[in-house]
């Protein structure tokens, strides 16, 4: 099976948080799995370009990978090179697979793939969630009126990474088929190195849909109790939100000690969540959440907001998972931060949470996944063309 994968931006572009990751490591397991993948994509890296070579075949980790121009510098993507290459070749492959909703890659591939008539399927990545689609409504809402429901609507599936994902993405597109495959994880090797008791860890993007208005006033509840706890914030912020979470800080008294990190990748990433007693999440919405599983990975307990599919980590003892609101995350986060043998359970029961997530079986998934599709779609065809000989 031969698979393209449309999606504005890939690896290394890594501002752009978990989808990036997530991207080539579905890749990857699709190539384990005996698939053959071949990425489109653009030199998107937020106001930035990657320094690629463009339209040229080249390999990203094991991956093979074209990059394209896009022009102007926006997240958009648009691309002409992009638009010439994936028509060219749509007709080459059995499926368009197609992460990124709202963007120009998105609707170039779904086209391409209507006039090759090869299927194609469409990941979100939490972009069609309740709290995504009410962010910036005066330009979605006529986007999605114009071009994105047609789109969409004209997908062989669309895929979601967890069933609250999938039931939201029903109610607004109840006729077409959504099928649930979730996100990966590698085997880690825990870092050696010490567990800090009065330390916690937040790893994402720095963005307001991550709850940073949730959090400041919760860890203000924390300083009060435990005033010598530190928070350590790594991610990328392309959007201007650490000035508002400073401006958040400056306003608590007593102030929590916060320090901002930036970006914080391969060994360090893990390296930090293992240095902590707790991870926290207080998301407004996620499809997924690489790191809370990679948290998990790491042994540290975990506190995630209800807005995160995360409902595991609370059945099995692994951390929290807590209405969206700073009284119950500060509760969560200070029963985890007061009890060293709870942060010991809590970590091993992650560790046994994160067994259940290797990319390897991720891979095989979405593999039969694509069959499945694959097959429906071809008996359709040939189930038209016996109604309609002349066709």
């Amino acid at each position: 099976m031969r698979v393209l994968h449309v999606t504005p931006s890939f690896a290394p572009a890594w501002r752009y948080g978990g989808p990036i990751h997530s991207t080539l490591r579905l890749c990857q397991a699709l190539q384990r799995a005996g698939v053959e993948v071949e990425v489109a994509t653009t030199n998107c890296d937020g106001h930035a370009d990657l320094v690629v070579v463009p339209d040229v075949r080249q390999t990203y980790d094991g991956v093979p990978v074209r990059y394209f121009r896009r022009w102007p510098r926006v997240d958009y993507a648009f691309s002409p090179g992009l638009v010439r290459h994936v028509a060219s070749v749509a007709g080459q492959f059995d499926l368009v697979h197609i992460t990124s909703v709202f963007s120009f890659p998105a609707l170039v591939g779904g086209v391409a793939a209507r006039r090759a008539r090869v299927p194609y399927i469409v990941s979100p990545q939490g972009s069609l969630r309740r709290y995504s689609l009410t962010q910036k409504r005066w330009k979605k809402a006529p986007y999605w009126v114009l071009l994105e429901r047609r789109h969409l609507a004209s997908a062989a599936a669309l895929h979601a990474c967890s069933e609250p994902e999938r039931e939201e993405i029903a109610a607004i597109l109840p006729a077409t088929t959504v099928f649930v495959v979730p996100n990966g994880m590698d085997e880690v090797a825990v870092p050696p190195v010490a567990r800090h008791p009065r330390r916690i860890v937040f790893l994402g993007r720095v963005h307001p849909h991550k709850g940073f208005d949730v959090l400041v006033p919760a860890l203000a509840r924390i300083a009060r109790e435990l005033p010598e706890v530190e928070t350590l914030i790594a991610g990328p912020d392309d959007v201007g939100e650490w000035a508002r979470v400073e401006r958040r800080l400056s306003q608590c008294n007593p102030r929590p000690r916060v320090v901002y990190l930036g970006p914080v990748n391969g060994a360090a990433r893990f390296e930090l969540l293992a240095s902590a007693s707790a991870f926290v999440l207080p998301s407004h919405g996620e499809s997924f959440g690489m790191a809370v599983i990679e948290a998990m990975a790491c042994g540290t307990p975990v506190v995630v907001s209800r807005n995160c599919p995360w409902q595991l980590v609370e059945h099995c003892g692994a951390g929290a998972w807590v209405e969206n609101i700073p009284e119950a995350v500060a509760t969560a986060l200070l029963a985890i931060l007061r009890d060293p043998g709870a942060v010991q359970r809590m970590g091993r029961a992650g560790r046994l949470v994160a067994e259940r997530f290797r990319w390897s079986a991720v891979g095989r998934a979405m593999r039969e996944s694509y069959e499945g599709i694959v097959s429906a779609t071809r008996r359709e065809r040939d189930a038209n063309l016996d109604h309609h000989p002349d066709a």
